[in-house]
C-alpha cells in the first residue's frame, strides 16, 4: 500500500536531509594542540576541576575535590564552572587556568 506524502511531510524530509547532510561542515577550522606532560607528583600543586555543565559533572567533581581533602591535602584542588555553555570559548577563563593551575581535570557527567 502507497503512502501519501502531504507538503509538510515533503518539506521536513528535505530540511532533515540538508540538516543531516555532511557536506556543509567546515574543514581546517580546528587548531589541534597535544596534551601537556604529565605531572611527576601532584603534593604542592594546584589542580583545576573544570565542570563544563555536562549533567552530573558538578556532582562528580565535588565528590573528586573532596577525595583530594581527604587523601591528598598537600594538594589544593579548586572546583570551577566554565563559563558560557562547553561549547563556548571562555579565554579569560583558560588565562586564569594557565596562571593558576598545574593541571586541570575536565569533569562530564551522564
Amino acid at each position: 500500500m502507497a503512502q501519501t506524502i502531504t507538503s509538510s511531510q515533503s518539506t521536513l524530509q528535505r530540511a532533515l536531509q540538508v540538516a543531516l547532510d555532511p557536506l556543509g561542515t567546515p574543514v581546517d577550522t580546528k587548531k589541534y594542540l597535544s596534551m601537556a606532560p604529565r605531572l611527576d607528583a601532584l603534593e604542592g600543586k594546584t589542580i583545576y576541576l573544570v565542570d563544563v555543565g555536562f549533567a552530573g559533572g558538578y556532582e562528580f567533581l565535588e565528590q573528586l575535590r573532596d577525595w583530594f581533602a581527604r587523601k591528598m591535602p598537600g594538594t589544593r584542588a579548586v572546583l570551577k564552572h566554565k563559563p558560557g555553555n562547553m561549547f563556548m570559548d571562555a579565554p579569560d577563563f583558560w588565562e586564569e587556568i594557565k596562571r593558576e593551575a598545574q593541571g586541570v581535570i575536565f569533569g562530564v557527567g551522564g
